[in-house]
């Protein structure tokens, strides 16, 4: 594998991370593994729309599916990974109060999701 590839498998990773819905997801992934209904419950976003993020970070390689009954349930399966890029931002991010962060998060998803659907 040359550097080049290296850094490109690794921009796919970061890219699959990028997007505030995904990075709720792992945030939800980190605590417990989840179903879809449970992610959908929890961050309140249309389950369609969960499916569709849990697949890209499913082909980035940084969640895992298995089948338990009619439930497809998410794991991941490079929690230190997601864990450092978490510890990571937490070290750089300007605001240190957790619930600030959310809340900030949770405006800019709805915003996206008002430009999604106005589009």
């Amino acid at each position: 594998m040359s550097d080049l590839d290296r850094f490109e498998s690794k921009a796919e990773i970061l890219k699959a991370m990028a997007h505030p819905v995904r990075l709720l997801i792992l945030e939800e992934l980190v605590k417990n593994p989840r179903c879809v209904s449970a992610i959908h419950e929890i961050l309140e976003v249309r389950q369609p729309n969960i499916s569709q993020h849990l697949t890209i970070l499913r082909n980035a390689g940084i969640v895992g599916s298995q089948k338990d009954g009619t439930y497809r349930c998410y794991f991941l399966i490079k929690p230190g990974l997601v864990k450092a890029a978490f510890s990571a931002l937490d070290t750089y991010w300007p605001e240190t109060n957790i619930d600030d962060v959310r809340k900030k998060f949770k405006l800019a998803l709805e915003k996206r999701l008002q430009q999604e659907q106005s589009s």
